[in-house]
């Protein structure tokens, strides 16, 4: 009997798998462990970010002098742990204690704003007037703001589980370079995998820390607006500006929407809101357009268009946290992607100027 045909058939190579599609099924996968292991990944990411944050901080202060002398290492430890921790006192505190407050306050302030709300209507068609009362009544106004209040005061459930992941990420930091080369023995690939894993460390906690403390500086001059205006909860304001400086672009308007609502619904005059409205719109403004860009230096070239993308994609995710975390996880695909030909447009699109990180800005 003749084989031939099935021998030639046996040696008839196999159909290659287009590299398109194994991207597409790869991004796929990838997307959806993103939303499936939303539980795991989110408070390992905030604990990554965190650290980042311990890690400037303790880096900053080891690198001060007093009387001449450096700061001893463990001191830093110490210190950037305290402050830290001072920190997230700060903000249980104010929550904690301002929670049941302004929950209880939400519904006087819903029924004010629906006075005047009915005041501003009153004088426009009165089919326009129906349908924008209609829409008003569909919006539970008052179960969405307790709904936040809400989320927030979950959110302190969540720190003991990233504290934990902190404490033994900053345990393992000191072996970090040990266990790089015993995975890779090659020196020459260790020293790539390390400058890589060393350019990322350090633009991301540049940038954490450099929004840090623009944060504190805008939540900071906030308080000193909205304190002597007596408006209510200006601590709570204070430290939802401050957290909202982390969220590009929409922070600064929420930062300053939110309050001037509150001041105009609270008092008898309009005064107050214009001052919010203007003197805190002023400062965000400022703050995030000179003295941010100012710190930031060409550090971070990202183009706005993608951090916008960046945003959206990550708050549809991972919700409000997801916000917080895009601009950090943007950075560190843009490095990557840098330091990999095949992936170099991706950094290229995401960056403002077309330039790579550490490259001078292209010539226009």
């Amino acid at each position: 009997m003749d084989r031939q045909p099935d021998t030639a058939r046996s040696q008839r190579p196999a159909m290659a798998v287009p590299g398109w599609f194994l991207a597409v099924v790869v991004m796929a996968i990838a997307l959806r462990f993103v939303i499936e292991a939303r539980a795991f990944l989110l408070p390992l990411a905030t604990a990554v970010l965190l650290f980042t944050l311990l890690a400037a901080v303790i880096d900053r202060i080891a690198g001060l002098r007093v009387a001449g002398f450096p700061v001893p290492r463990w001191l830093a430890h110490i210190a950037g742990i305290a402050v830290i921790l001072l920190g997230l006192t700060a903000v249980a505190a104010i929550l904690s204690g301002q929670a049941d407050a302004l929950n209880a306050a939400i519904p006087r302030y819903v029924e004010l704003l629906q006075q005047l709300f009915a005041a501003g209507v009153a004088h426009l068609d009165v089919d326009i007037a129906a349908q924008l009362e209609r829409a008003l009544t569909q919006i539970d106004i008052t179960r969405t703001a307790t709904g936040l209040v809400g989320s927030a005061g979950s959110m302190l459930t969540g720190i003991g589980l990233v504290v934990l992941y902190v404490a033994f990420m900053l345990g393992e930091r000191g072996v970090a370079k040990g266990k790089l080369k015993r995975i890779f023995p090659d020196s020459d690939h260790a020293l790539d995998v390390g400058g890589l894993i060393l350019d990322i460390a350090t633009s991301v906690r540049r940038y954490v820390w450099i929004k840090t403390v623009v944060s504190v500086m805008t939540g900071t001059l906030a308080y000193a607006v909205l304190k002597p205006l007596g408006v209510d909860f200006a601590e709570t304001w204070a430290l939802l500006i401050f957290l909202f400086n982390y969220i590009p672009n929409i922070g600064s308007i929420l930062g300053t929407i939110l309050p001037a609502i509150v001041a105009l619904v609270q008092f008898d005059t309009i005064t107050p809101f214009l001052v919010v409205v203007i003197v805190v719109g002023a400062l965000q403004f400022l703050i995030g357009n000179v003295v941010e860009p100012l710190m930031m230096g060409r550090s971070l070239r990202l183009s706005s268009f993608a951090i916008i993308l960046s945003l959206i994609f990550w708050g549809a995710v991972w919700g409000v946290m997801g916000m917080f975390l895009s601009v950090p996880i943007m950075v560190v695909v843009m490095i990557v992607c840098a330091q990999v030909p095949a992936w170099r447009w991706v950094s290229i699109l995401l960056s403002s100027d077309g330039s790579l990180p550490g490259e001078a800005p292209e010539a226009v």
